[in-house]
């Protein structure tokens, strides 16, 4: 799979024009799921102009659904915020509940005056702002305006696409992110021993299976799952997708915590993919899927998001 054609950025044009991502990548039904997700910084007078979005998109189970979000940010010259804005088009992954109205007073007029750098402390977690998408959008702007600091950068880009497609047995993701006009490219195949079992909120409860991870070409490592219940299933995917994500900071040269990148959501999007291939039946199959996305976003054994904070 060949990702390097992700778009050109042109950082003043994203900042007054996002139809790149209402409009990109929505079409090809050969992937399972695709996200894209990045932010652009640009120097303005007085201050800074930040632009976060993540678009993913779901091609299973009779769910075909796409999860647009791209937030705006103001910043002064110190690098407060001055407001926060979402794009009308906006869109969560549960339907009416979470439209624009629901995520823009999630967020609107809340972190005004709050240090974007800093973001990352205010917002710790998806329930800080009742948003997993939202969560990751602000961690992203947050670390990476963070990052551009650390290297006394004025402004800079970065995005990043990935894709994951069934194969015989498995699954292969394809990963690619460009950092300040920089690629790398991250190849996962993912091979099952025997079809993970499903608990009775259709996620795995047992893995077996093999990981190979490629990077930028290169055979990078090896990693064996094998989990009894579904912490242990978590946990296995999160040591292999954190280890890739250290291969990619060790490649740009980042340190610390950061958090511009899909790598962290790729255990949620493989969880998925495997409840995906081991639910059954028609009009329920996407009822069930669409619990599947409730349970990952707001925590398993949790209550899924009702909308509005719920």
């Amino acid at each position: 799979m060949n990702l390097d054609g992700i778009p050109h950025i042109d950082p003043a044009a994203v900042t007054y024009d996002h139809s790149f991502v209402f409009d990109a990548h929505n079409h090809d039904r050969t992937q399972l799921i695709t996200r894209y997700r990045g932010t652009v910084i640009i120097r303005t007078e007085p201050g800074f102009t930040v632009t976060g979005w993540q678009k993913s998109i779901y091609h299973f189970g009779g769910l075909n659904r796409e999860v647009p979000i791209v937030v705006s940010m103001m910043l002064d010259g110190s690098g407060l915020i001055q407001d926060i804005r979402i794009d009308r088009r906006s869109r969560g992954s549960q339907g009416k509940r979470c439209d624009f109205a629901c995520l823009e007073q999630l967020c609107s007029g809340k972190l005004n005056g709050v240090s974007l750098a800093d973001l990352g402390g205010r917002i710790s977690s998806a329930p800080d702002v009742k948003c997993l998408h939202l969560f990751e959008i602000l961690s992203a702007c947050s670390s990476f305006y963070a990052y551009l600091t650390s290297q006394e950068l004025p402004e800079g880009t970065e995005q990043e696409y990935t894709a994951i497609r069934p194969v015989r047995n498995g699954l292969l993701s394809d990963s690619t992110h460009e950092i300040l006009g920089r690629r790398d490219q991250t190849h996962i195949l993912l091979e099952h021993r025997t079809p993970p079992a499903l608990n009775g909120q259709n996620l795995p409860e047992c893995l077996d299976a093999a990981a190979a991870v490629s990077y930028n070409g290169e055979d990078a490592f090896t990693e064996e799952l094998h989990a009894a219940d579904f912490e242990t299933a978590f946990a296995q995917l999160n040591r292999l997708f954190s280890k890739c994500h250290h291969l990619e900071k060790a490649f740009f040269g980042l340190k610390g915590r950061t958090k511009f990148s899909n790598a962290p959501s790729m255990v949620g999007l493989f969880l998925l993919t495997f409840s995906h291939s081991g639910v059954h039946g028609g009009i329920t199959r996407a009822w069930k899927i669409e619990k599947i996305l409730h349970y990952l976003q707001t925590g398993y054994g949790k209550n899924p998001c009702k909308g509005f904070g719920g």
